[in-house]
């Protein structure tokens, strides 16, 4: 189908997709972005929160100061039973040189496109429904509602869930081989739903600072309440009757109906669902789907964010996987057009021509084999972390209840180090991409420091993630 230069076809202008764009743009790499929505960034969505490790690669592409002007560092966490009553209090400590940083989702999303070039922001398309992917061994073609028909070398399904590149790809690979093992059509399972808002700040003496956030925890739901530096976000979590492989499409009337349910909810010592609510900026619910694929690509389409893998959202994790995704397959495809090929196509590749279907193959393997580690680690955690707020057993209960508030500082601190900073420390970087480091030195150092790359394409050496 494509012919000439190697040129990637990103299916999706979220989060992901901008962020997967702003690494192609780093490369050198031709792209095309197609957003569904009428507008780049729209102000709807809940909060994003980004890790250290994903601020490090922003900082690579050059938007990290914009970032911490628009973002809210997370400065505390508060621990609260949902029903009523205080348990307890734990510091956000700083092991990496920087905390995490807390967004409106349409801010972050200006801010990545922002961060391309004018030519660069040419190629985000907006009101781009994609209707139809097909591949072959020597390209790949997507078709759009408007008429309007896009090729290229391979394409990138950055478009979430309800991805059609995934689906796509599973009936394409299903055709050329009836016995493939792959992954189901509706491969994500489902224990639990969330409605949220965003809405004004409620005042230091109504949950404390910007900066800070809180965790209701109670039998079968719980809540959250972010204090970001504009507007404050909300989201109550709610157990469903029996787990589901079905995506059910809530309607407004739905979120109001499960707000009335819990509006006597506490989402901080001083303030319910109730009150806060009518005041929402915007608002909605969703079902909270878990799981990750199998095969994450077929031949010349490749997936990333949540059309790969999806986690709960109690730990935030989502944007900062997908960003992990986009990392690491840029530093594939980096290597595969412009660094050693153990294939026959080097010289093509180093004029950024198509290396070829069993380059990229390859180059898919090992990006998946370089992210399944930390994403079931992930997935784990905040499927844990979900339960353990909603006491999905007793031994959640017991543990939240009658332990945890009682732990003493330093085993916070150890929990933070020694629990959740290796995955933190072991966050990719973009290998081709010189920059300094964002952050001064913490406590826990960098698995992949951000280094010079000229000495990595000269000697060979790429990290093996």
């Amino acid at each position: 189908m494509a012919n000439g230069n190697f040129k990637v076809i990103v299916v999706g202008g979220g989060p992901v997709g901008l962020t997967m764009a702003n690494a192609l743009a780093k490369a050198g790499i031709d792209f095309v972005v197609l957003e569904l929505r009428p507008a780049v960034a729209e102000d709807e969505g809940a909060s994003l929160v980004l890790g250290p490790q994903s601020m490090r690669v922003l900082a690579q592409v050059g938007i990290i100061d914009c970032l911490k002007r628009i973002g809210m560092e997370v400065v505390e966490l508060r621990i609260n039973a949902a029903s009523n009553g205080y348990l307890a209090m734990s510091p956000f400590p700083s092991s990496h040189g920087g905390a995490a940083y807390m967004f409106n989702r349409a801010h972050l999303v200006r801010a990545l496109y922002d961060g391309l070039s004018e030519s660069d922001k040419s190629r985000v398309l907006t009101n781009k429904k994609v209707t139809d992917v097909s591949a072959d061994a020597s390209g790949v073609s997507v078709l759009c509602v408007d008429g309007t028909k896009y090729e290229g070398s391979i394409v990138i399904g950055a478009d979430g869930v309800h991805s059609i590149v995934r689906k796509r790809m599973r009936e394409l690979a299903l055709k050329a081989s009836p016995t493939i093992d792959i992954d189901e059509e509706n491969p994500f399972v489902s224990e639990y739903k969330t409605a949220w808002c965003s809405f004004p700040l409620q005042g230091d003496e109504k949950g404390g600072p910007p900066g800070t956030v809180w965790w209701g925890h109670s039998k079968d739901h719980s809540v959250q309440y972010l204090l970001g530096n504009d507007r404050a976000w909300m989201f109550v979590y709610e157990r469903l009757p029996a787990p589901t492989r079905e995506s059910p499409r809530y309607t407004e009337e739905d979120t109001l109906a499960f707000i009335e349910k819990w509006r006597d909810l506490f989402i901080c010592d001083n303030v319910q669902v109730k009150d806060v609510f009518p005041q929402r900026y915007h608002g909605g619910m969703t079902i909270l789907q878990e799981g990750i694929l199998k095969r994450w690509s077929w031949g010349r389409m490749v997936l990333v964010g949540d059309a790969a893998h999806k986690f709960t959202s109690n730990q935030g994790l989502g944007y900062n996987d997908g960003l992990d995704d986009t990392t690491i397959l840029a530093n594939q495809l980096y290597r595969v057009l412009h660094g050693p090929s153990q294939s026959d196509d080097t010289k093509r590749a180093e004029n950024k021509e198509d290396p070829g279907l069993e380059a990229l193959s390859s180059a898919f393997k090992r990006y998946q084999d370089g992210r399944m580690k930390d994403a079931k680690a992930n997935l784990a955690l905040s499927a844990t972390t979900t339960r353990l707020s909603a006491w999905r057993n007793s031994f959640y209960w017991l543990f939240d209840w009658w332990a945890r508030p009682y732990f003493p500082s330093w085993l916070d601190t150890w929990m933070v180090n020694y629990m959740f900073s290796e995955r933190i420390r072991n966050g990719p970087v973009l290998d081709f991409v010189e920059a300094e480091e964002p952050f001064p030195a913490g406590s826990v150092p960098w698995k992949y420091p951000i280094s010079n790359p000229v000495s990595l394409v000269i000697s060979g050496r790429y990290r093996a993630y």
